[in-house]
């Protein structure tokens, strides 16, 4: 059974304490001091990273995308207890990808869905005939797996040979939090991994996408369009950019978010103004 660390009850009450106050600046402070001495602290992370970007959380907007795009085929990378997967509805087809699933993801489901129990290097390498991506491909798809920036760097390339026009991809955990919940290797319980680096590297590598980054809690959501299934330049380029990318540093993702992921606004006005001028490129 986890406990909770001492210091985190304590601080969670004066942080209610001061937001109460209307003293936001102290508040934040008081979490922040808070990491400092403790890292993993897991209430205090979910805290600030609500503090930081207000408005509707990561699945408020899985599930707009899904009413606005109403996708034909919806192939969700790491499905876990499959409460995203479930947020497809009727008529799209639902595929899902997951080596170690929690319970039975598909009693979640509402509409035709089917979950594939393996890794998703397995799962493109020898794409099942059942799985509907082909010949047709995807219109969404959300990257939620190994959050490790290799393994989301494969599932990107993977995943853009068989989107279909206009197709959608959302990656999760791309707007680090805190410099320690956002390395290569876990050892917080709030974590984000360090996938966000797939942001910067699309950014600089394939200008040809249209990309943004919705500021939602807990760790950003981003969205890519102008997919191109026939470019190979990740491909032909992966060893060079694993080892470019392996030496980023969190930190100036954290303090200059503005700066590396060319943020959006945590609204569906702005979202859907973006999307149909992104998709109309």
């Amino acid at each position: 059974m986890n406990t909770l660390h001492p210091l985190e009850e304590p601080t969670l009450r004066r942080f209610r304490h001061l937001m109460a106050r209307g003293r936001t600046d102290a508040a934040r402070d008081c979490l922040l001091e808070a990491l400092a001495r403790e890292p993993n602290l897991p209430g205090v992370h979910v805290a600030l990273a609500r503090l930081r970007w207000p408005g509707p959380d990561y699945r408020f907007w899985l599930a707009w995308f899904h009413a606005h795009l109403t996708p034909r085929l919806y192939l969700e990378i790491g499905v876990e207890k499959g409460d995203t997967l479930a947020l497809a509805l009727p008529p799209t087809r639902a595929v899902g990808v997951d080596p170690a699933p929690l319970g039975d993801p598909l009693l979640r489901c509402h509409g035709n869905a089917r979950l594939y129990w393996q890794t998703s290097a397995d799962f493109f390498a020898a794409l099942p005939a059942d799985s509907g991506l082909t010949p047709d491909g995807f219109d969404l798809a959300f990257i939620d797996g190994d959050h490790r920036f290799e393994t989301v760097l494969d599932d990107f390339i993977a995943i853009e040979r068989h989107a279909a026009p206009g197709a959608v991809v959302l990656l999760h955990d791309t707007l680090p939090l805190t410099a320690a919940t956002a390395e290569r290797e876990r050892r917080t319980g709030f974590y984000t991994g360090d996938g966000w680096k797939i942001v910067p590297c699309l950014r600089s590598l394939r200008p040809d996408l249209q990309i943004i980054t919705i500021p939602t809690a807990p760790t950003g959501l981003t969205v890519i369009t102008g997919l191109d299934p026939q470019n190979t330049v990740l491909s032909d380029r992966k060893p060079l950019i694993r080892q470019t990318y392996a030496a980023l540093p969190p930190e100036h993702a954290v303090e200059a978010p503005h700066a590396m992921f060319s943020l959006g606004i945590n609204d569906t006005d702005w979202v859907a103004q973006w999307l149909r001028s992104a998709r109309g490129r």
